[in-house]
C-alpha cells in the first residue's frame, strides 16, 4: 500500500470514531456547536473516500487517451474537497443565525455540559496530529489532494479550538454566556468558508491551466540559460497535470551546431527540469537556430 493510501486510510477510521464520539457528546451534553463539529469530521470521512477514489485514477500510467496521464483527476478531487467543504460551512452558519437571533430576543439556550467540551478538546488533539501527518506524506509525494485534505483536518482541529472555547464558556460560566455556544459555531463556519476559497481557488487555477507563478517561471528560464550553448530563452509557457508541471519553452542554438550536438544540448535542459521539478515533468522543447 502507498503512503498516499496508508495515510487516508487511518484517517477513515480516526474520522468515524471522531464523528460518532463528537456527535453523541453533542446530542447527550446539549451542544449545537459540537453538533456541527461532528457534521464537519463527518464531511471529512467523505473527503477522505473521495481522496481515495482520485489516487486510484491519478496512479493509472500513461494510455492513448491520457498522453500527460491522469493527473487531472487528483486536481477535481482537491476541488471537490473544497466545495464540500465550503457546504459544511454555510450549513454550520445557518444553523447557528437562526438560534443566535431568537437568543437576543429572549428564547432560551440549551446548557451544555461538560462532557461536551472534552469531547471538543480530545477532537483538538487529534485532527492537529491527522493534520501533521497527512502533510508530511503530501509534500513526500506531491499530492494536491492530500494537502487540500491536510487542511480539511486542521480546520476540523481549528473548528473544535472554537468549539471548545464556546462550549466551555456556556458550561461553565453560567447562563449569561450559553450564546457563546452558537457564536463559537458561526466563527466555526467563517473558517470554513476562507479554506474552502483557498482549496477551489487553487484547484481551478489547475484545471484551467494557469501558469506556475512568476518566480518558478523566472527559476526555469535561469535553468535554460545555465546550460552551456542555449541562448535566448523565450516563449515560455506552463501549467501544472497534476503534480507535476508541463513546460513548453523555446531555445536558440548556434545555427552551424551538428544535429547530434544540438540534441544533446536540448536534453541536458530537460534533465535540469526533470532533477529541478520532479522526473514526471514534461518538457516540450523548441530549438531556434542563430548566427552570432
Amino acid at each position: 500500500m502507498t503512503p498516499e493510501r496508508r495515510i487516508t486510510h487511518l484517517s477513515i477510521w480516526i474520522n468515524v470514531v471522531l464523528t460518532g464520539l463528537k456527535l453523541a457528546a453533542g446530542v447527550f451534553g446539549r451542544s449545537q456547536a459540537l453538533i456541527a463539529d461532528a457534521v464537519h469530521s463527518l464531511s471529512d470521512f467523505a473527503t477522505d473516500v473521495a481522496v481515495l477514489i482520485g489516487l486510484r485514477f491519478t496512479s493509472k500510467p500513461k494510455d492513448s487517451d491520457h498522453a500527460y496521464g491522469h493527473g487531472k483527476y487528483e486536481t477535481i478531487v482537491a476541488a471537490v474537497i473544497g466545495l464540500a467543504l465550503a457546504y459544511v460551512g454555510v450549513q454550520i452558519a445557518g444553523t447557528a443565525i437562526r438560534r443566535i437571533f431568537p437568543a437576543m430576543h429572549g428564547d432560551p439556550l440549551i446548557h451544555p455540559s461538560a462532557f461536551a467540551f472534552w469531547a471538543a478538546v480530545l477532537s483538538i488533539a487529534v485532527k492537529e496530529w491527522l493534520y501533521r501527518a497527512t502533510m508530511k506524506v503530501a509534500r513526500a509525494t506531491g499530492s494536491s489532494s492530500l494537502v487540500a485534505n491536510a487542511w480539511h483536518h486542521r480546520s476540523d482541529a481549528f473548528s473544535s479550538i472554537a468549539t471548545a472555547a464556546g462550549v466551555g464558556a456556556a458550561a461553565f460560566l453560567g447562563d449569561d454566556w450559553l450564546i457563546l455556544d452558537p457564536i463559537a459555531a458561526l466563527f466555526v463556519s467563517v473558517f470554513l468558508l476562507k479554506i474552502a476559497w483557498r482549496i477551489v481557488r487553487e484547484q481551478l487555477g489547475e484545471l484551467t491551466d494557469q501558469s506556475l507563478a512568476p518566480a518558478v517561471c523566472d527559476e526555469i528560464l535561469a535553468l535554460a540559460r545555465g546550460i552551456p550553448g542555449i541562448q535566448q530563452p523565450h516563449n515560455l509557457r506552463t501549467r501544472m497535470v497534476g503534480r507535476f508541471p508541463v513546460i513548453d519553452l523555446h531555445v536558440r542554438l548556434r545555427a552551424d551546431l551538428p544535429l547530434r550536438e544540438a540534441h544533446e544540448i536540448a536534453t541536458a535542459l530537460e534533465r535540469a527540469l526533470r532533477n529541478r521539478f520532479g522526473k514526471e515533468t514534461i518538457a516540450n522543447l523548441h530549438l531556434e537556430p542563430y548566427s552570432g
